[in-house]
C-alpha cells in the first residue's frame, strides 16, 4: 500500500466516522411525531435524487440541493440530515451504486448540511417569524455557500485521491461547471422558503421547475458531449479517407497523453492534449482525396494546399467553446523550433508546449506507419530521426520525455511476451 492509497483510506474513514456521527446525532435530536413529514421528504428527496446529472465524467450531481436548502430553513438542521440522508441511501442504493459510494455520499451531505445549517443559526436574528426575506436573505446567502464549498470540496478531495490527480486540477477542472449548476438552483431554494411561509403544501408546485431545470441542464451537457464526439468522428473520417492514416489521430492522442504525463504536466493540460491529438489533422477535410492519397512526392502548389489544414482545423473548432484551450495545438502542430515549419514560422518557445508535443507523437506515428510511397520504419529508427532532430524540428525536453515513454512501451512489451 503506497502513500497515495493511505491517504484515500485515512480521508474516506474520517469523513465517513464523522458523518455516521451526525446522522447518529440527528435520531436523537429530531422530534418523530412529524413522521409524516419525513415520509414525504424523504420520496420527494429520492425522486429528484435518481435523477443525477454527470456534469463531467468523475462525479455525478442531483437537483435535491435546493430541496435541502429549504428543508434546512424551514424544519432545521437534523430534520434535513436525516431527510436527505435516508433520500440518497435509497436513491443510491436502487441505483446498485456500492456501499462505498452511498456511505460516503450520505456522510458529505450530513456534513455540509450541519455546517451551513450551524452558519444559518448563528448568522438569523431572533425571531418568530420563519422567514422574514429581509431579515434572513444574508443568513440563507451564508448558508448556500457554505453547503456549496463545503459539498464541492469534501467530492474534490475523494475525487483527487482516487483518481491520484493533484486537487488544484481537479478543482480547476470542475469549478466552473458546478458552481453555475449550484448558484442557479439557490434561488429555489429560497422560493421553496417563501412559498412554505404562505402555504406548506404550495412548495410541491416547485417540483414542475426542478424538472425543467434538470433537463435543461441535461440538455446543454448533452449538446457539449455529443459536439466533441461528433467533431472526433468527423476526425476519424478524415484519417479513414486514407488506408494508411487509419487511426492516426487516435495514436497521435495517445501518445500525447503519456508525454504529458512524463513531463509531469497538470491533469487539465493532459486532457487537453488528448482532445487535440485526436482532432489535429480535422483541417485536412478541405484536402481532396487525389492530394491526401497522391503516391508520390507533391507539387509545389499541392504543399501549399496541404499546408492550410492546420488552420483550417482551427477554424472550424474556433467556434465551439470546449475547444477554446487547445485551438493554438491544432494550428501550431506543424511548426518547428528552427523557425521552418508552418503555418506562422514560429520559433523555440513561441510555439505551445502542447503543439511541441504533438509534432513529436505526430511525427513518429507517421514515420512508424506505412505510406504510398514509402514503407513505415521501425520504432527505433524512428526514434533516431527524432534525436537527430531535437532542436531543430522538435523541443529537445519533448523528445527526451517521449524517449522514456517509448523505454517503458518496450519494458511492458517485453514483459508480456515472456
Amino acid at each position: 500500500m503506497d502513500v497515495q492509497d493511505i491517504k484515500f483510506k485515512t480521508y474516506f474513514f474520517v469523513i465517513n466516522l464523522i458523518g455516521i456521527l451526525i446522522f447518529l446525532f440527528a435520531f436523537v435530536k429530531i422530534n418523530w411525531d412529524m413522521w409524516y413529514f419525513y415520509f414525504f421528504w424523504v420520496l420527494l428527496f429520492t425522486f429528484i435524487e435518481m435523477k443525477p446529472i454527470s456534469l463531467n465524467i468523475k462525479g455525478k450531481y442531483s437537483l435535491s440541493f435546493p430541496l435541502s436548502l429549504a428543508v434546512l430553513l424551514i424544519y432545521g438542521t437534523w430534520f434535513c440530515v436525516i431527510v436527505s440522508g435516508l433520500a440518497i441511501v435509497i436513491a443510491d442504493a436502487i441505483a446498485k451504486r456500492g456501499w462505498q459510494k452511498i456511505l460516503f455520499n450520505c456522510s458529505q451531505f450530513s456534513i455540509s448540511i450541519l455546517i451551513a445549517g450551524t452558519v444559518y443559526s448563528k448568522l438569523s436574528p431572533p425571531t418568530n417569524e420563519l422567514f422574514a426575506i429581509n431579515e434572513h436573505i444574508i443568513p440563507f446567502v451564508a448558508a448556500a455557500v457554505t453547503d456549496i464549498v463545503v459539498n464541492f470540496l469534501l467530492v474534490e478531495i475523494i475525487i483527487s485521491l482516487s483518481n491520484r490527480i493533484p486537487l488544484y486540477s481537479v478543482i480547476k477542472m470542475d469549478w466552473e461547471m458546478e458552481a453555475l449548476f449550484l448558484f442557479s438552483l439557490a434561488p429555489v431554494g429560497l422560493l421553496m422558503v417563501i412559498l412554505y411561509t404562505s402555504e406548506p403544501w404550495s412548495t410541491v408546485l416547485i417540483v414542475p421547475l426542478l424538472l425543467l431545470a434538470h433537463n435543461g441542464f441535461e440538455n446543454y451537457l448533452r449538446l457539449r458531449k455529443q459536439a466533441r464526439t461528433t467533431i472526433e468522428l468527423l476526425a476519424d473520417v478524415v484519417d479513414r479517407r486514407d488506408p494508411y492514416t487509419a487511426s492516426h489521430s487516435s495514436r497521435v492522442a495517445d501518445y500525447a497523453v503519456k508525454i504529458g504525463n512524463e513531463m509531469g504536466l497538470p491533469y487539465e493540460q493532459v486532457e487537453d492534449l488528448g482532445m487535440a491529438g485526436r482532432v489535429h489533422d480535422l483541417g485536412k477535410i478541405a484536402i481532396t482525396n487525389d492530394i491526401l492519397q497522391k503516391p508520390g512526392r507533391l507539387s509545389d502548389a499541392e504543399l501549399r494546399l496541404m499546408k492550410t489544414h492546420p488552420e483550417t482545423g482551427y477554424k472550424i473548432l474556433y467556434p465551439l467553446d470546449i475547444y477554446k484551450d487547445l485551438l493554438s495545438y491544432v494550428l501550431c502542430h506543424h511548426e518547428r523550433m528552427d523557425g521552418r515549419g508552418y503555418p506562422r514560422g514560429l520559433t523555440d518557445h513561441l510555439i505551445p508546449l502542447g503543439a511541441r508535443i504533438l509534432a513529436v507523437a505526430d511525427s513518429f506515428d507517421a514515420m512508424t506507419s506505412d505510406r504510398p510511397y514509402r514503407n513505415a520504419m521501425s520504432g527505433e529508427e524512428a526514434i533516431s530521426e527524432l534525436v537527430n532532430n531535437s532542436g531543430k524540428q522538435f523541443d529537445p525536453e519533448v523528445v527526451d520525455a517521449f524517449l522514456k515513454v517509448w523505454e517503458k512501451e518496450k519494458q511492458t512489451r517485453g514483459e508480456e511476451n515472456k
